[in-house]
């Protein structure tokens, strides 16, 4: 039921969302929804645990995969953030359609922050420790910056479905950002300034 919420998310929104509605999507009936989700906040909230959950997962088998045979740190973590990008574009489309949809139905539903919240967190303490390890002044403050970041790179590729996202292109992005942010320069030296 959970996974038919998130379809329903993607493709019409949480006005979408009926009881009703995801009861047809997930083949069962609407006894069963009701039953396990006492109103469409409900199925909301857990909609966003469980997508929550299984981006976590992924994002980790992402970064146990990682280029072990890089050498520069630098690199290995902007092929981790391109990783993740395409892994949205092209794993879980609909996942991140849905993600955002109740990203925006937090501004018309303040109970759904904390899940929302809790989730986030997750992914900043995860970039945290990459920023700790590029040596940021201020890993928590990278973090943000860098999620923010990867934030927008997903947003630009769903509202111009035409331009492919090119791995190349985002790994290039994530180290110029993260060259910035962690004050090395684009070869991974420290910046110089004239």
């Amino acid at each position: 039921m959970l996974e038919a919420t998130l379809r329903l998310l993607a493709r019409e929104g949480p006005r979408g969302v009926t009881h009703r509605a995801v009861a047809a999507e997930a083949g069962t009936s609407l006894r069963a929804t009701t039953y396990y989700f006492e109103s469409r906040e409900a199925l909301l909230r857990e909609a966003l645990l469980h997508y929550a959950s299984t981006s976590m997962e992924r994002f980790g088998r992402i970064a146990a995969m990682r280029d072990e045979t890089a050498t520069e740190p630098l690199d290995a973590a902007a092929d981790l953030l391109a990783a993740v990008v395409m892994s949205d574009l092209e794993e879980d489309r609909a996942g991140l359609v849905a993600e955002l949809e109740l990203a925006l139905e937090i501004g018309r539903d303040p109970e759904l922050e904390g899940a929302y919240a809790a989730w986030e967190r997750g992914l900043l303490d995860l970039l945290e420790a990459y920023a700790t390890v590029l040596g940021a002044a201020s890993p928590p403050s990278t973090a943000r910056i860098v999620l923010a970041a990867l934030r927008g790179l997903e947003i630009e590729a769903l509202v111009h479905p035409s331009r492919k996202a090119e791995r190349a292109d985002l790994r290039a992005t994530f180290r110029t950002l993260l060259g910035a942010l962690v004050g090395r320069g684009s070869d991974g030296g420290p910046s110089t300034k004239a």
